[in-house]
């Protein structure tokens, strides 16, 4: 198969008339796939889907098992999926379905659930209904992540295995807090709930035995647990673990339960998730939520290390065909975890995870260890290794908006914003500078891209002045006051648009977007052309994703993205529909989309107004020649570096590295390193 297909998917369904579903599907989008806020640092990046009734009460399409090497379906089961006839038959349509290497989990949160048919009384379901609700958030966490485990890390038709997990701890009790007594509570957790199996060296050692060799073959098989007490660092054997679990890439949480402090650091503690627990009281040595979180988070390091290491060794396949001077890390890249050098310093290409290194780490591993070239997953798919910069000098504009049938395609707010930094990162660290429109409404992708330049630092240091370019068409420019202007960072370079020149004499920076006064939509209208034009002038490419079909123009603002750009590189990612998807009909050659015309556009005549006056003051719209413009154009008329093959999977593709890595290939093809 020519293209990336991910090792792992997970689909993740509620009824809408669950009323703590949404939060439940939030709760684990962000565990098992990432949470938005945090695009620099690795963590879990598994694909996933969430499927709940829409707007119009329906269903959502069958789960497609074979996107992905195996699948897994999680039903959160509550009456109102049970009570409803059409779920229970879409429930047994996807039951019967699935391969034997997929995993259809039940979460039932009724005791009712086996009435919902043959699919849910054939397999073992997690009993959250028997579980106090008070609860339920963080047993839910931990009971699908150990199912997932258990599941992922056998083989098809093979019974599958518990999670292992090793609670490293220093006995010596320094203070109030001991991790002998810390880990005795862990244990105990642990061994009374469905939460993998633990080693213990008091118990699991017999008398007689090689301490190391014993030590070793557990620690090389399982999920490290690292109760950091003050006496820990102290510990020659607490410190053997920890670097023996780093050789063997094995997972590694650190659980920070200091006192006092420590007089040195363990080095070999880094690039781990941290989980805090002021466990000075009694009271909070019992805590059972935090021994749920404690062991959710170490078995959910466990998925992401196993699919990171299936997922790396795909790419390699495909990036790498044949070649035996490439290593794949599950780990994230640092001192303890790189390869063993070769004969004579030979290069050597390591192949990682996403994200990319940041420049400053970059820095620090090259100058130990010279001949090794970094590669993140989307670097390796597109060429762009760390370092290479082979966009340096060109200008890239993203266009990104929210569409309407987006939740229908399984994807949310959460998956869009993880594209969008994740996206940047990956252009910023390929060199370009990024350019974006748009407005500072809280939470938007202008401020999301605000808080980008102000969390990615390289050794204390801002990112290059300018890098990123906020063009600000009018009356946005108008709003942003003095405060804001002066808070922008450095690195963003504010484009602020004047009033349009045909309005100038009676234009209001005050007029509202949405407030359908036709002379004031019209103001609107200019303003973006403007914007829009002067993006087109300066950017050396498009990249366009979703896209509202009705805007604040007669027309949606991505087509007219996509139009002041022919000519130069576009890029359409069709997974999150909206206009975008519309544009990709067009230029396959498929009907006209009704969208595209001056019927669907007055919204039933409540926007007719708007288009007559629009119409008055700059002549008719021709929606007949601007779609044929565009379906003459054909994909071929992209130009932007990628095959009709290449562009056709960037139309349809669901994975968000397969997604950034064919944008990125393409842009480093297309335009390649400025001479």
């Amino acid at each position: 198969m020519s293209h990336y297909v991910p090792p792992l998917q997970l689909h993740i369904v509620s009824s809408k008339g669950f009323k703590k579903g949404a939060e439940y599907l939030l709760l684990l989008q962000q565990w098992f796939s990432g949470d938005e806020r945090m695009f620099a640092v690795p963590e879990p990046n598994i694909p996933l889907y969430v499927w709940t009734t829409d707007k119009t009460g329906g269903l959502p399409p069958d789960i497609v098992w074979k996107e992905a090497g195996r699948t897994a379906l999680i039903l959160l089961v509550d009456d109102t999926f049970v009570a409803d006839p059409q779920w229970k038959a879409w429930a047994q349509r996807q039951a019967d379905a699935r391969r034997p290497e997929d995993l259809f989990l039940t979460v039932a949160f009724t005791a009712n659930f086996t009435n919902g048919g043959p699919a849910f009384q054939s397999q073992n379901a997690i009993r959250l209904d028997l579980r106090p609700s008070k609860d339920h958030d963080e047993d839910l966490r931990l009971f699908v992540t150990h199912s997932l485990v258990r599941w992922f890390q056998s083989r098809p038709n093979e019974k599958p295995r518990a999670a292992q997990l090793f609670i490293s701890h220093a006995k010596a009790n320094l203070g109030r807090v001991g991790g002998r007594d810390l880990a005795r509570k862990l244990k105990a957790f642990i061994d009374s709930n469905p939460a993998g199996e633990v080693f213990f060296d008091e118990v699991d050692i017999g008398g007689g035995e090689a301490f190391a060799a014993t030590l070793e073959s557990f620690v090389k098989d399982s999920a490290v647990i690292v109760l950091l007490t003050d006496a820990f660092s102290s510990r020659f054997w607490c410190g053997w673990e920890v670097a023996t679990a780093k050789e063997y890439q094995r997972p590694v949480v650190v659980v920070n339960a200091l006192e006092q402090g420590e007089v040195s650091s363990l080095s070999y503690v880094g690039k781990t998730p941290t989980i805090r627990w002021n466990a000075v009281t009694p009271k909070a040595r019992n805590d059972a939520r935090m021994h749920r979180r404690i062991v959710a988070s170490a078995l959910v390091e466990q998925l992401r290390l196993a699919y990171d290491a299936l997922q790396l060794e795909a790419i390699r396949q495909l990036a790498f065909p044949g070649r035996t001077d490439v290593a794949v890390a599950a780990r994230p890249p640092e001192f303890a975890t790189l390869p063993v050098p070769r004969d004579a310093h030979a290069p050597f290409i390591l192949l990682h995870a996403d994200p990319p290194l940041p420049r400053y780490e970059l820095r620090l591993m090259q100058r130990q260890r010279p001949e090794l070239t970094f590669a993140s997953a989307a670097q390796a798919l597109s060429g762009c290794y760390a370092g290479t910069r082979p966009l340096d000098g060109y200008r890239i504009a993203v266009s990104i908006s929210d569409s309407p049938d987006r939740d229908a395609r399984g994807f949310t707010q959460n998956t869009q914003e993880r594209l969008w930094t994740r996206l940047a990162t990956h252009l910023l660290a390929a060199g370009a500078e990024l350019a974006y429109g748009g407005d500072l409404r809280e939470k938007g992708y202008t401020a999301q891209l605000i808080d980008l330049a102000r969390s990615i630092a390289d050794a204390g240091q801002p990112l290059p002045v300018g890098i990123i370019q906020w063009y600000a068409g009018w009356p946005t420019s108008a709003a942003v006051d003095t405060s804001q202007r002066a808070g922008l960072p450095s690195a963003i370079k504010p484009h602020w648009a004047e009033v349009p020149t045909e309005v100038a004499a009676t234009a209001d920076a005050n007029w509202r977007a949405h407030d359908f006064v036709p002379e004031h939509h019209f103001a609107w209208t200019l303003g973006m052309r403007d914007m829009r034009r002067a993006m087109a002038k300066d950017c050396h490419a498009r990249i366009l994703i979703g896209g509202q079909l009705r805007a604040v123009s007669p027309w949606p603002g991505l087509l007219e993205e996509f139009e002041t750009f022919i000519g130069k590189p576009l890029y359409l990612m069709g997974a999150f529909g909206g206009t975008t998807q519309l544009l990709i009909d067009v230029l396959q050659g498929k009907s006209t989309p009704v969208e595209f015309s001056a019927a669907f556009q007055d919204e039933g005549g409540l926007r007719a107004p708007l288009r007559e006056y629009y119409e008055r003051k700059q002549g008719p719209i021709d929606w007949a020649a601007r779609v044929e413009r565009i379906r003459k154009l054909g994909v071929a008329g992209l130009d932007n570096g990628l095959t009709q093959e290449e562009n056709e999977r960037l139309f349809v593709t669901r994975s968000l590295t397969e997604m950034i890595s064919l944008v990125l290939k393409g842009l480093r093809s297309r335009l390649g390193p400025k001479p």
